[in-house]
């Protein structure tokens, strides 16, 4: 699941980010700020006790100061049943989504929220699950490949 937040009419980033570093990233963060634009990439991952989900939520940020807007990507990025573990990730989204739009409300900034889907970028294995693009080159008559992680044929 992928959340989209875009937001209009916002002057500055700070109070976001903060939000969003303190409450929703505790694993990497990382912001660049290039010419007008500022782009950060944060990571939150849950841990906790047997028998519970584990997850990992990337989001992405991309705010043009020219244009007064700013588009946040809050995207699942992994996880599963655990030894450790706790929480679920779409509670996580949600808490988290909720939170970016009490403070547009709060700010006064125009804001839309959706979900979006977003591919892989290449084909995924049936049996293991890795995604790697192929060339056509490698592409079987029958239309399948070799994985290039488990090395099982797959149909594209």
């Amino acid at each position: 699941m992928t959340i989209r937040i875009q937001l209009q009419s916002i002057k500055e980033i700070d109070s976001l980010l903060e939000l969003i570093k303190s409450n929703y990233a505790n694993d990497y963060r990382k912001i660049w700020s290039l010419n007008e634009r500022t782009i950060a990439l944060l990571l939150h991952e849950t841990l906790g006790f047997f028998g519970s989900d584990t997850f990992s939520i990337m989001t992405i940020l991309d705010y043009s100061i020219g244009e007064s807007s700013c588009e946040i990507l809050i995207r699942y990025a992994g996880g599963g049943l655990s030894l450790l573990g706790s929480g679920s990730s779409e509670d996580f989204v949600k808490e988290m989504t909720n939170a970016i739009v009490d403070l547009a409300k709060e700010k006064n900034w125009i804001y839309e929220v959706e979900k979006v889907e977003i591919r892989s970028a290449g084909s995924q294995c049936p049996n293991c699950k890795a995604a790697y693009k192929y060339p056509e080159e490698k592409v079987r008559e029958d239309g399948t490949v070799e994985c290039q992680n488990c090395g099982k044929p797959f149909i594209l």
